[in-house]
């Protein structure tokens, strides 16, 4: 059986700790590489931690390696604390591994989690980012480029948020009155999300640039709904 190997970056974030949880509950991967600026903490032979600053990518590159690249970095303006460095990290980071992923000579997808209302010509500077990014990574003519573009995510993270707080409690109160699918498109768990880049990288089926929105991430984590 052909050995089957991820890569992971932003394992700490809200997607990335569901992304590394869906992965470890399967026997997909054989070799899964978590490359972040802290350990995660996992014990399983099948991980290996490469831990540095992006500053440094260029000492730590020959240990970063694997057929499915998912990445799922992302901040906030405030918790960045200049354009500058929200650029770095929701711009400058992607862009950089999925250079470092065209060399790959084991490389054949990149996932990666973008917004959906990336727009280069956007009002809010966040999702211009989005939209540069997707741009910019399109621009490299990868293999296979899978661009996931949740609405408002759902899920516990390790920081508050206070606008995303409210947005959840309002969208909890309308589901009790909403029938159907359209209340999805405001938001999505973001275990719906790594779970449908997970089944997705496993069909393998895509080559050139795919664009997944929330209800087809919705899909593909709930097959039988």
């Amino acid at each position: 059986m052909e050995n089957k190997s991820a890569l992971i970056v932003g394992a700490t974030g809200l997607v990335g700790k569901q992304i590394l949880e869906v992965i470890l509950e399967n026997d997909y991967y054989d070799h899964i590489t978590i490359v972040s600026r802290r350990s995660v903490g996992i014990d399983d032979d099948r991980v290996k931690e490469v831990i540095f600053e992006f500053n440094d990518f260029d000492q730590y590159k020959d240990q970063i390696s694997a057929n499915d690249y998912y990445c799922s970095v992302g901040t906030t303006m405030k918790k960045a604390g200049s354009k500058e460095a929200f650029l770095k990290v929701d711009h400058s980071i992607p862009l950089m591994l999925a250079q470092h992923a065209k060399q790959d000579s084991n490389f054949e997808q990149f996932l990666m989690v973008s917004s959906y209302g990336a727009n280069t010509d956007s009002a809010l500077f966040y999702n211009q980012v989005k939209g540069k990014t997707e741009q910019d990574l399109i621009a490299l003519n990868l293999k296979s480029l899978l661009i996931f573009q949740p609405s408002l995510l759902l899920g516990n993270r390790d920081e508050f948020r206070f606008f995303e707080e409210v947005a959840k409690r309002i969208s909890a109160i309308f589901s009790f009155f909403i029938i159907g699918t359209q209340l999805r498109l405001w938001a999505i768990k973001a275990t719906d999300v790594a779970k449908a880049m997970f089944v997705i990288a496993k069909r393998k089926e895509v080559e050139g640039v795919r664009t997944y929105k929330p209800m087809q991430m919705i899909r593909a984590a709930n097959p039988k709904e």
